[in-house]
């Protein structure tokens, strides 16, 4: 018996558990991309294996935390949090097994205490002889899991098999040939108004084309009608009809006093209308098959199921969805009679809700949505209660355990869906669970007995044996653009590009904003900066709108590729807006581009992804000239606070508004043309108190217009990157040289450093401040917001880790000006706009805010473990400096990791919270929280390696820090672009990988091969 307590306890069993786990979700992801989650579920997810390593993990972690050592003085902390994962298990085991979910659908004005459930069974009866039995079960069919079902009973002594066979996701229907059918005739109807179309009618249907009724079936209205007789089909007419005979060319007039046979490939004429019969089946049924590749439109899926009664079989399709009733479906077997359905089942709940009003509100000028609502009333008959309650995203109904949100909405927005949530017990033990982990896992971080104390002390005494490192030397920086003059194709200034810049305008999405910022998005897309010719964005703009003639001839587009200058006719690296136009003004690239847009992404070419690139630049240029982003006027009295642009029409528009609408931009852009400096500032003042007179209700304050101009004009982010890169770089630098020089002193220089990049990170405070200011929501919502506060984390981190190694500090410089320069990238989008509902959430907030600052610790660890490996492939016998070094930031690493990992566990969970509050379920195997739990589990295990005697040296250790933070990337970029699910942007259709990141794997690889073969030839092991 020990022996088996002693293995079901052993770390290397934790080990080799917890990197099963890790493997097994991270494939079972690619899976749900390429075959759905059903298929996820079915092979990996809701697998008796999977389970199974839950509770293996649970048995040895509750035989570790029952070891004597973990009752120690000063262990508690870690004790508990340790405890507390086996209560989240033990709370989402009772989710999993007890807790149901499903969506409920209100008309307003209507009750009802039904729902449909998010779980899709197949289920049925099967009778015989005044006997029956029932059946029901979970399935989760796919492409992937076809023989999911199964199922073996009897019933009156005869032995009943049923199981799935095929499963076809995307179901057409077409008429085959069946012994139990009905009569259809297939049709080629034309007609002069509507052109041709293919009609199937079986019996006792009709169809319209223009004017005339058709009918398959005796009927007196209809304009041609055929039907059966005497095993014939049998026509009348109201109208005179000739037929023509096909094979034969022969066109003859019939006699319709009598009923005429409806012949096949025959041509019948009557009026306007002609008609072909092709196909006609005396017994017929719609047979389920799979749709062709990219056809659109709203599928059934269809499960088909092999019944077997005492060795007979026959098969039965049965067609449903998730999260609908599905169609019921019988077949006879002899005496035996079987009922089958696939889809939700209906659920009721022990009340009612009546649906008063549903509430949509948008986005000023714009179709998003910025929040919708149901106004509801609860009716407890039973406890004689009535009341009135609003649900909205991220505002939940709770009652009698019951969780109601508000999911989405009917099309004519008079309907509601809800999602409905039963799982009390779960919720609360898995909440307790989080709730405990957070705290004590902060709590092991000053607990005197934690790792973490331990490894603060181990670096105080290897700063007692080594000599400081020294660092001199401050330097400037800076740059300076030259460009050719361009002043003397205008007449406009630079305080009236600002004065233009000042004005407010609406973009797409309808957020309000200076005409500052849309120029800046305007000069970014089409040269890649902020500035051009040393020119400010408001002036290139303005400049474009007064002399678009001048400006369609300013090379302002860059051309990478030569095959598309040869065809633009362009040899420079940039083209004018006129070069892509003939003089017959057809785009030269049309065809080329119309090919690209086709392409699957992950297909495209280098150069269809330089022409769909150059595509949106020249669209982006004429919309620029042609004032299509001028959306400056406000609609009066408009419910979705629509602007308009010059020459918009409304009826919401009085003539003397409309007439200043149309023409007052033209005059302001004629009168800058003319050089008419004294009027130009009229102009503006007209346009500013019309947006004042009809916009107040959206504008935002004068400070908010002055801050994001500011903030535009500093582009602080872009401006602090190369500065902290070129602080880092120069701190490395000497303290690398000082390693080799350890009797020298940098007691100056790293107070210098340290001074300069808490600078660096005091703006970027700063800059993250003002757009968070500026957005009205947490600046990390998208890509871009992310990224920065990435960088704000990592210098965070690199500061809080200073005292203990310069080398930390230098490092994280480093690679924060890194990520701040990725993120100006041009596939980074820095434009601030609106939330989605579902985004509006204090938890959402804490959420990202928590584990996208983890991603900065946690890359701290893998950029020092990286230069860490490079000073092991240094390393020379005798050197102790270099060696304490090494020990010294491997220390750092991992307090570095650990404050990483518990950041990165608190925040995704709380991610959980936020989903539960959202969608009414904490976990959902989404790829996101899904890769999320694998970093976890990641660095779970490199935390861990200690205990594995073969691993835990340091070598071991620095290299899977480092290659840890691939499931980091993975998690943080992968699922977005090559995974569908909530968090995708690409949905699964792969973007192309850059070719860089193929060369920096390779280094990477290098210098971790090199660092592991020296550490095997060197005699002198590195010890912790």
């Amino acid at each position: 018996m020990k022996k088996i307590l002693k293995y079901l306890s052993a770390p290397y069993l934790f080990i080799s558990l917890l990197i099963i786990l890790a493997v097994s979700m991270g494939l079972a992801t690619f899976v749900e991309n390429d075959f759905g989650t059903n298929a996820a579920k079915a092979l990996i997810y809701n697998t008796w294996w999977f389970e199974f390593l839950f509770v293996f993990l649970g048995v040895n972690l509750l035989l570790n935390v029952l070891k004597p050592y973990m009752y120690a003085k000063g262990k508690l902390a870690i004790l508990i949090f340790h405890l507390s994962f086996l209560i989240i298990v033990i709370g989402a085991a009772i989710t999993r097994y007890v807790g149901y979910e499903g969506i409920m659908h209100i008309r307003e004005g209507q009750s009802t205490d039904e729902f449909l459930s998010a779980q899709t069974y197949i289920s049925g009866k099967i009778e015989m002889a005044g006997e029956s039995v029932f059946f029901e079960k979970e399935v989760f069919m796919s492409e992937k899991s076809k023989g999911y079902f199964s199922l073996k009973t009897d019933l009156s002594g005869k032995n009943i098999s049923i199981k799935s066979v095929d499963y076809i996701e995307q179901t057409s229907f077409i008429p085959q040939e069946s012994e139990f059918g009905n009569p259809y005739v297939t049709l080629v109807i034309s007609e002069k108004q509507y052109g041709r179309q293919n009609v199937g009618l079986f019996l006792g249907e009709k169809v319209k084309v223009g004017d005339y009724l058709i009918s398959f079936g005796e009927d007196s209205v209809a304009d041609f009608c055929f039907y059966q007789k005497n095993g014939q089909l049998m026509f009348t007419s109201k109208h005179d009809v000739s037929i023509t005979n096909m094979a034969a060319n022969k066109k003859e007039e019939l006699d319709l006093t009598a009923p005429q046979v409806f012949k096949d490939r025959v041509l019948y004429t009557t009026n306007d209308i002609l008609i072909v019969q092709t196909k006609y089946l005396e017994h017929a049924e719609l047979m389920p098959v799979r749709a062709q590749m990219g056809a659109q439109g709203d599928f059934m899926e269809t499960v088909v199921l092999e019944v077997d009664v005492d060795g007979k079989t026959e098969k039965l399709f049965v067609s449903g969805n998730q999260g609908a009733l599905g169609e019921t479906k019988d077949i006879k077997v002899g005496d035996l009679k079987i009922t089958v359905s696939y889809g939700a089942k209906v659920l009721k709940i022990p009340f009612k809700l009546h649906l008063n009003e549903f509430q949509l509100d948008r986005y000023p000028g714009s179709e998003s949505p910025s929040s919708f609502a149901s106004e509801v009333t609860l009716l407890d008959e039973k406890e004689s209660k009535k009341a009135d309650f609003r649900i909205f995203m991220n505002n939940i109904l709770s009652y009698k355990g019951y969780r109601f949100y508000q999911s989405y909405y009917d099309k004519d927005e008079k309907g509601t869906f809800l999602s409905v949530n039963k799982d009390y017990w779960g919720t609360t033990i898995t909440y307790t669970g989080y709730l405990l982990m957070a705290i004590f896992m902060l709590l092991s971080l000053v607990a005197s007995k934690s790792r973490f104390r331990f490894l603060t002390r181990k670096i105080k005494d290897i700063q007692l044996q080594k000599k400081s490192l020294i660092l001199i030397g401050l330097f400037f920086t800076g740059t300076l653009m030259f460009g050719q003059d361009i002043n003397d194709v205008s007449k406009i200034s630079q305080q009236q590009a600002e004065e233009f810049g000042q004005l407010w305008v609406q973009d797409h999405g309808g957020r309000i904003k200076p005409m500052n910022s849309m120029n800046g998005e305007i000069l970014r897309k089409l040269v890649k900066h902020n500035t051009f010719k040393g020119y400010s964005a408001d002036w290139v703009v303005l400049n474009i709108l007064v002399y678009p003639e001048l400006w369609d001839n300013i090379p302002m587009i860059t051309i990478k590729t030569e095959s598309i200058k040869q065809a633009v006719g362009n040899t420079e690296k940039k083209a004018a807006f006129n070069d892509f136009f003939t003089d017959k003004e057809t785009y030269k690239l049309g065809k080329e581009v119309d090919i690209a847009y086709r392409t699957r992404p992950s297909d495209r070419t280098k150069e269809q992804n330089d022409l769909i690139k150059i595509d949106e630049q020249v669209n982006v240029y004429y919309m620029a000239k042609t004032g299509k982003f001028l959306h400056l006027f406000p609609l009066p009295n408009d419910k979705n606070s629509e602007w308009v642009m010059p020459g918009g029409k409304s009826e919401l528009l009085s003539d003397e508004e409309g007439l200043f609408v149309r023409s007052i931009v033209g005059e302001y852009l004629n009168t800058l043309k003319n050089g008419d400096h004294t009027e130009t500032s009229k102009y503006i003042g007209a346009i500013k108190k019309y947006q004042q007179r009809y916009g107040a209700d959206v504008l935002p304050g004068e400070t908010v217009k002055k801050l994001e101009i500011l903030y535009n004009k500093s582009n602080i982010f872009l401006m602090i990157a190369p500065v902290l890169f070129i602080i880092g770089v120069i701190l490395l630098l000497f303290q690398f040289v000082y390693l080799f020089l350890p009797h020298k002193s940098s007691g100056i220089v790293n107070k210098s450093g340290l001074i300069l990049t808490a600078v660096g990170f005091l703006v970027c405070t700063v800059g993250l401040a003002m757009r968070w200011y500026i957005s009205g929501h947490a600046p990390w919502s998208n890509s871009y917001e992310s990224m920065l506060y990435i960088a704000w984390s990592m210098l965070l981190a690199g500061l809080i880790f200073a005292k203990k190694s310069p080398i930390v500090l230098s490092v994280a410089a480093i690679f924060s000006g890194i990520v701040l320069l990725v993120s100006h990238l041009t596939w980074m989008n820095p434009e601030i706009t609106p939330l989605v509902p579902v985004l509006k959430s204090y938890w959402l907030t804490i959420h990202v805010a928590v584990i996208v600052a983890s991603y900065g610790f946690l890359g701290l660890g893998a950029f020092l473990a990286f230069f860490n490996l490079i000073l092991i492939g240094l390393r020379k016998s005798g050197d102790k400096n270099l060696d304490l070094t090494i020990v010294e930031l491997s220390a750092i690493i991992e307090m570095g990791l650990t404050v990483g990992l518990y950041l990165m566990t608190i925040g995704s969970f709380l991610g959980g919270v936020w989903a539960n509050e959202s969608w009414g379920r904490y976990w959902g195997w989404d790829p996101k929280e899904t890769w999320s739990l694998v970093t976890i589990i990641v660095y779970a295990v490199i935390l861990h390696l200690r205990f594995i005697p073969y691993l835990k040296d340091v070598v071991t250790f620095n290299i899977a820090s480092l290659l840890g933070f691939f499931s980091i990337l993975m998690t943080y970029l992968g699922v977005n672009y090559y995974l569908a699910g909530m968090h995708s942007y690409a949905k699964g259709d792969p973007v192309p990988i850059p070719s860089f990141v193929y060369y920096l794997v390779i280094t990477i690889l290098v210098v971790v091969f090199n660092a592991w073969y020296h550490s095997q030839k060197s005699p002198r092991k590195l010890e912790w």
